[in-house]
């Protein structure tokens, strides 16, 4: 088990950049929420709590997981995810790795990010809020 959330000492320090016009994953509520798209309960948006401070953001994007090992010849990650108080997060970047946002997540998920993910919770000492995360918003896909 982890004694520190941290990045590699040879990794990059993460920007977390939620950009100027980047509005659909704004919520004025103190706890994620998820808002169905031209009612299409397949099209989802993930809404952030109210009140997370850039220091908070830079620090989940930097605590982030990816979910797989880098294939030969990436540069980067395109999603990762993270957990702050049981909810799941997914942080994408649309600058090459440069920076990355991030949202709540809900979909389908790997049983081996999850798992992770899981050891995360624990750390964070919030795994009962995870679970129900999981059984409410996530689907195992995949091992």
């Amino acid at each position: 088990m982890p004694t520190e959330l941290s990045m590699p000492l040879n990794a990059k320090k993460r920007v977390y950049d939620k950009g100027d016009r980047r509005l659909k994953h704004v919520n004025t509520k103190p706890s994620p929420a998820f808002e169905i798209v031209n009612g299409n309960p397949k099209r989802v948006i993930g809404k952030c709590p109210s009140g997370m401070t850039s220091t908070l953001l830079d620090t989940l994007v930097n605590e982030a997981i990816a979910p797989y090992d880098l294939p030969a010849g990436a540069a980067f990650h395109k999603r990762l995810y993270v957990i702050h108080e049981g909810a799941i997060y997914e942080a994408q970047s649309s600058d090459h790795g440069k920076s990355y946002h991030g949202y709540p997540y809900k979909g389908k998920l790997s049983s081996g990010l999850i798992e992770r993910l899981r050891e995360m919770a624990r750390f964070k000492k919030c795994s009962d809020e995870y679970e129900r995360w999981v059984d409410s918003h996530i689907q195992r896909h995949g091992r």
